[in-house]
């Protein structure tokens, strides 16, 4: 059951949930999430820089009110649970398990992590938690395809969903810089369609939406997308989602 008032279709049986950055995949019955990046903030303290530990605390609000207006049987965390590449920090574990055991209360009947190239040594945990794990990528049926996007591996569907881009948009609104987290909408040079997913995590909306390709970091944009065509999709609780021109129509406005 879901509220139609809180869906906005952003493709085929792809749709985003109530301004939020979460996407639900209708073909699959799931909510679909990445670049939570649990643990930054120990992360971060490693390196000097204290920030407050809001992450866990944010995603699980938003995921709870994003499951009060989907009631999916599915979650689906398309990469990057956690944070550190090197090891399991402590806060990751605690973390990783509070996330997961809330998912569960919340009346989710599976959880899949598609993993990405933060998901190092995360494993065993995710499966004595019933998390099921995914190396490539994750077919959900009707021509849709899931991957974190950190890989050369490109799925043979009409749509694939990718995260790892943590896109933004930043407009030059009467000489004031103003970012915005967004979902990209990204026709492919074999007649596809990617979808960039927004960050869940709090702290990794950041990177800034260009014509440039090389400012882009998954390989399947690098090799399959086209830049110029693609329609960026602001998704800001605040503001709420806005669909923009294609890229190359707001060159000027962009910075």
């Amino acid at each position: 059951m879901s509220s139609v008032e809180a869906l906005k279709s952003v493709a085929n049986d792809i749709y985003i949930v109530g301004s939020k950055p979460i996407l639900y995949v209708k073909s699959s019955d799931a909510l679909v999430i990445a670049d939570v990046h649990l643990g930054y903030e120990e992360a971060m303290a490693s390196q000097g820089v204290f920030i407050p530990r809001t992450q866990l605390r944010r995603g699980l609000r938003v995921l709870r009110e994003a499951r009060r207006l989907v009631e999916a049987r599915r979650l689906v965390i398309n990469g990057d649970l956690k944070h550190s590449f090197s090891k399991l920090l402590r806060q990751e574990r605690v973390e990783v398990e509070q996330f997961i055991a809330e998912a569960s209360s919340l009346g989710f009947k599976e959880i899949v992590l598609v993993r990405g190239n933060h998901d190092n040594y995360v494993s065993p945990l995710l499966r004595r938690l019933n998390v099921s794990i995914i190396e490539e990528y994750m077919d959900v049926g009707g021509g849709i395809a899931l991957t974190h996007g950190h890989l050369e591996v490109m799925p043979e569907s009409d749509i694939v969903v990718i995260g790892h881009e943590h896109p933004a948009v930043q407009i030059n609104a009467g000489g004031s810089k103003v970012k915005f987290p967004a979902l990209l909408l990204m026709p492919t040079v074999k007649g596809g369609l990617i979808v960039v997913m927004p960050a869940f995590g709090s702290y990794q909306t950041g990177n800034i939406v260009t014509l440039d390709r090389s400012n882009y970091l998954s390989p399947l944009v690098k090799s399959y997308g086209v830049i110029e065509d693609t329609v960026p999709v602001i998704v800001d609780e605040g503001l709420g989602t806005i669909t923009l021109s294609k890229l190359e129509a707001m060159e000027k406005t962009l910075l």
